[in-house]
């Protein structure tokens, strides 16, 4: 007997597939605020459920980061919606995990020239000092 290469019941697929994915979550992450202070790095495994209309309806994380990662992975798989599914008329949900990563955002630095301005005293061939500031954020 030959098996088939076809599941009898198919996975919610999320339209466009992985690359919509991964983008979409990329837009609605918000790195938490205590997270960024303690400089916490890494990944948050969820496992959600998806039912038959293509809703998010169980969310769990399955490791923690803390500071408030294992929430906002939470929140961004929760708002997923996946296309309803075709299952030979049944209703199912099916399940999936999803592994999002945290990575800090390269530190800012902002730099400012100030010249130092002539004054009506001051003779012609004093020129303007400049001096160069780095600020990091």
């Amino acid at each position: 007997m030959k098996k088939s290469s076809k599941n009898f019941i198919k996975k919610a697929e999320y339209p466009g597939g992985n690359k919509a994915l991964q983008k979409f979550i990329a837009q609605n992450l918000k790195y938490p605020k205590a997270a960024l202070i303690a400089k916490v790095e890494g990944f948050v495994l969820v496992k959600y459920s998806v039912d038959f209309n293509g809703m998010v309806v169980e969310c769990k994380a399955l490791n923690s980061l803390g500071h408030g990662c294992d929430d906002e992975a939470e929140r961004v798989v929760s708002m997923l919606k996946y296309e309803p599914q075709k299952n030979r008329n049944m209703k199912v949900s099916t399940k999936h995990k999803l592994k999002i990563n945290f990575k800090l955002p390269p530190s800012k630095s902002l730099k400012y020239n100030i010249t130092k301005a002539k004054t009506a005293n001051s003779n012609k061939n004093d020129t303007g000092e400049t001096f160069g500031y780095t600020i990091n954020i």
